[in-house]
């Protein structure tokens, strides 16, 4: 996007505290990064993913191992706040790879980190290649291993594990993925773009010429639009606020009684405390170290359990 598409946002709803733009490797340019500054982006993320220039094109990205270096070298010359992005579990990826990434990565000051595990999508090329034997991704086992190693590394140098895929430096946590986690209002705003307002979700048309189409009528097209109730946003403010690791307050959800109740009554809810995949500190429940990498099955039966 030219520079010019970022100001006339930022003029048009003015300025926040925190101030992202998403960029991949190859399309970091100097002069870019310094009208962004000037016109007060104060954030970076950047779409590393590895180091590794066999994972890179395993991966089929465009950049290579010289072009992150490079575009994370000019980042920071020009920002302070600079995030950055690894994918593992990579076809062919083996921990002594994932483990120079991280190294490679620490070497830079970046105040954050997010770390993916690699997701294949119906109707992916990849996918198609997996489907017929032509692709093979790290087992289970594997990914599991790779999970605990990042977070070993990084919390070792000193970022914090704050959210199930995310570290930061002290003080440096995403601000925008904090409202969508504690499922605080949003608005989205383009093709395909997902908004919460007072309980209401809402995704917009993904067709480009769709979108413009009905824009330039003063229309905005809705693909998906879903009115939650008090009771479903319970769950969903339960669900987003266990990825954080400090876990949810069950006083403020008005769940308190109810998962002490629950506790008292189903031996899941015991195990899953017992073996240290919840940790419930009144009034606050967590996940376990445990059960970071199998967040959703944990949080899914704590879900079962409480709204049935």
């Amino acid at each position: 996007m030219e520079t010019e598409f970022f100001s006339s946002i930022l003029k048009a709803v003015g300025q926040f505290s925190e101030v992202t733009v998403e960029m991949n490797p190859e399309d970091v340019k100097r002069d870019y990064l310094k009208t962004l500054r000037e016109m007060g982006v104060n954030r970076i993320s950047l779409g590393i993913q590895s180091f590794s220039d066999r994972t890179l094109r395993a991966l089929g990205k465009r950049q290579d191992s010289r072009e992150n270096l490079r575009a994370l070298e000019e980042v920071l010359s020009v920002f302070h706040n600079v995030s950055a992005d690894l994918i593992y579990g990579a076809p062919g990826q083996t921990l002594k790879e994932l483990q120079k990434d991280l190294e490679t990565l620490l070497s830079f000051p970046v105040k954050h980190v997010s770390t993916y595990a690699l997701t294949l999508y119906k109707g992916t090329p990849f996918y198609s290649l997996l489907e017929v034997g032509k692709l093979e991704l790290p087992p289970e086992d594997s990914l599991k291993e790779m999970y605990y190693l990042i977070k070993d590394v990084l919390e070792s140098a000193g970022f914090e594990h704050y959210e199930i895929s995310n570290f930061c430096r002290e003080g440096f946590e995403a601000k925008h993925n904090l409202s969508y986690w504690k499922l605080k209002d949003y608005v989205g705003i383009g093709p395909s773009a997902a908004s919460y307002v007072n309980r209401r979700y809402t995704r917009n048309v993904s067709d480009v010429r769709k979108y413009i189409e009905a824009l330039e009528r003063g229309e905005i097209l809705k693909e998906e639009t879903v009115d939650y109730t008090e009771e479903e946003e319970k769950e969903l403010k339960l669900i987003m606020g266990m990825r954080l690791l400090r876990g949810v307050n069950l006083e403020e959800l008005g769940l308190k009684e109810r998962f002490e109740e629950a506790v008292r009554k189903e031996a899941l809810l015991q195990l899953l405390i017992e073996e240290g995949y919840l940790v419930y500190e009144r009034p606050r429940l967590s996940l376990g170290v445990p059960a970071l990498f199998v967040s959703n099955t944990v949080i899914g039966k704590v879900c079962s359990v409480l709204f049935g």
